[in-house]
């Protein structure tokens, strides 16, 4: 089972663990646990923002992270270095293996820049995005 945070177009996030997500689905099942209660729901992807793969579902994932340099950076990541600007103005740093690998697909995996980020990586839907800047 995979740690995730699921943002909306919305505004609203959601955390717990999903293993059937696939870019190729138009949905996916959440599931949650609150201590008490266990919760299933059916995440439609037109709805989304991002789909965010974590390491831990504890602390504010809403915080800002530290935002290293896009020009200077010492990553041994490969692909290149993008920032995804989003419709609601944040912005993601991080680095994508081909910006459209197919015009179908409803959006495409991107890996933060900063390696000591929660974030192992993340889903972005092509919807929620303003526009994509490349460096090199």
């Amino acid at each position: 089972m995979n740690k995730v945070v699921v943002r909306t177009t919305g505004g609203d996030l959601y955390k717990g663990y999903t293993g059937d997500f696939s870019r190729h689905k138009p949905s996916f099942l959440l599931s949650s646990n609150d201590g008490m209660v266990r919760t299933n729901q059916i995440i439609e992807l037109k709805d989304l923002k991002a789909v965010f793969f974590v390491k831990s579902l504890e602390g504010n994932f809403l915080s800002r992270e530290k935002t290293p340099d896009i020009e200077n950076t010492n990553s041994t990541s490969y692909g290149k270095k993008v920032i995804v600007s989003f419709k609601d103005g944040e912005e993601f740093l991080g680095r994508i293996e081909s910006r459209h690998s197919n015009p179908e697909d409803s959006g495409f995996f991107i890996f933060p820049q900063d390696e000591d980020s929660n974030i192992i990586r993340a889903f972005v839907l092509n919807d929620a995005i303003f526009g994509i800047q490349v460096y090199k």
